[in-house]
């Protein structure tokens, strides 16, 4: 049981790599704005606990690697704003680096990667002759991060060439830098500035685990950890504000573990007062089978503030019955499932089952004549009410899977609770819970039952490389 503690490991562990599939963990923002995330969803309740591969809390401070974008459209790309000094090289490779001013204009070619620069009226070229990536750094320490396309972004600054599957060379964009160098800039995007220091602090600790568990995962199978966006966690590319610096500078290296290892802490916006399992609503996967990533049987998780504080306590969609029965085919023949695809008009749509705290698992789907039901997740009912929906803001969308539905001849109308998968902290709720006197601790005992804080490294700890 938690007992609001931080603990210390004194024996050496080794990061494993676990067996989990990663998922979105919150909702990114645009501007003060805040949009559902898309994630995977399970099928039913694992009977007992398998081989628990979530990996050890690391003894050193990690680094991460971040793709912040993806550049499909151009075979080019600038970086740096004027005058910013940039050091450059092809990692792996005997290449000499080269020194230049920015701006810095990359260009894939048969031969290699063309750099050329132009500051103060003098300008420069230079080939680096490597399959590889290139990767730059800032070379004014005083003045951290490099420019690119209006963000300033931290670490060092990977540009990894893949292909498509045209055999256009194209590449990806990928920070490499410290995970605690990481973490402001995720508080930061993902909190609103006048929310409490005791969330910021939950947030941090919480985003720290989530990071450590993607990295663990993808460290030997793709070429970045997370994503800075909603496949990951919202990033701003390093910028933050003080209280997001002090919230991840207090809980240095603190980590959400369970019986020794990492807890990966999924977090949203709004949970509605019905909470989700992770193996509902993340993935089916083993590692979200563990305790504190589900609903207690008997306990208060249902009663969350966020019901009052949040815009998201509650919110209604309608759609066309036609547009939805259409949807529904569509969604049926992607997935390849011709009973769903062939069910007949009339649809009825019924939820089977609930979790613990009310909050829909799966839905029954009927269609007239003697086609037996259908049942589907209701995180796929929810993709499929978001397709039928009218309008591109998300609020004309279900902005979570945890719904009813009142269907009338034409039309059916959406009730809904909560933004966001609905698993681990809600952030609306983790800021109640301050305004009330939590501390982060008692924020992430009521989020997580069962998992501990751990300190697993000391500032200053950072390892030599990814």
């Amino acid at each position: 049981m938690w007992q609001g503690r931080i603990t210390r490991r004194s024996a050496l562990l080794a990061l494993a790599v676990p067996a989990m599939i990663p998922s979105s963990c919150s909702r990114s923002e645009v501007g003060n704005k805040k949009v559902p995330t898309e994630a995977p969803v399970a099928a039913s309740p694992i009977k007992e606990l398998p081989r628990d591969l979530r990996p050890f809390p690391p003894t050193i401070e990690p680094l991460v690697r971040i793709k912040v974008a993806d550049v499909r459209s151009i075979q080019e790309v600038d970086f740096g704003s004027a005058g910013q000094r940039l050091w450059i090289t092809a990692p792996g490779t005997d290449v000499p680096g080269r020194a230049c001013r920015g701006p810095v204009r990359l260009r894939r070619t048969s031969a290699g990667w063309s750099v050329r620069w132009s500051s103060g009226g003098r300008g420069g070229t230079a080939m680096f002759k490597t399959s590889g990536s290139i990767a730059m750094v800032r070379m004014d320490r005083n003045e951290p991060g490099i420019e690119f396309k209006g963000r300033r972004l931290m670490g060092t600054i990977h540009v990894e060439p893949i292909r498509d599957t045209e055999g256009r060379t194209e590449f990806d964009v990928i920070c490499h830098l410290p995970m605690e160098s990481y973490l402001p800039g995720v508080v930061e995007k993902e909190l609103y500035p006048s929310w409490l220091p005791a969330t910021f602090e939950a947030q941090a600790i919480a985003a720290r685990s989530f990071a450590v568990c993607e990295r663990a995962f993808w460290i030997r199978r793709r070429h970045y950890d997370l994503v800075a966006g909603q496949a990951s966690q919202a990033w701003t590319g390093g910028d933050a504000s003080a209280r997001a610096v002090s919230a991840v500078r207090s809980t240095v290296g603190q980590l959400l573990v369970w019986r020794g290892q990492v807890v990966p802490a999924y977090y949203s916006a709004s949970c509605g007062g019905r909470p989700a399992n992770a193996e509902d609503a993340i993935s089916k996967n083993p590692v979200n089978g563990i305790p504190p990533l589900r609903v207690a049987t008997g306990g208060d998780r249902s009663v969350c503030g966020c019901v009052t504080a949040s815009p998201h306590g509650d919110w209604s969609v309608t759609i066309s019955r036609k547009a939805f029965e259409k949807q529904v085919a569509e969604f049926g023949r992607r997935k390849g499932d011709r009973k769903l695809s062939e069910l007949r008009r009339p649809l009825r749509l019924e939820v089977h089952r609930r979790n613990q705290a009310g909050r829909p698992v799966d839905f029954e789907l009927s269609g007239s004549g003697e086609s037996p039901p259908v049942l589907i997740s209701a995180e796929s009912v929810r993709r499929i009410v978001s397709a039928a929906s009218v309008g591109d803001s998300w609020r004309a969308r279900p902005r979570s899977s945890c719904f009813e539905i009142e269907t009338s001849k034409n039309s059916m109308k959406i009730r809904g609770r909560g933004f966001g998968h609905g698993v681990g902290v809600c952030q609306y709720g983790a800021e109640e819970m301050a305004r009330r006197g939590a501390s982060s601790l008692q924020i992430l005992a009521r989020y997580y039952p069962g998992a501990d804080v751990e300190q697993a490294w000391s500032a200053g700890t950072t390892g030599r490389r990814v």
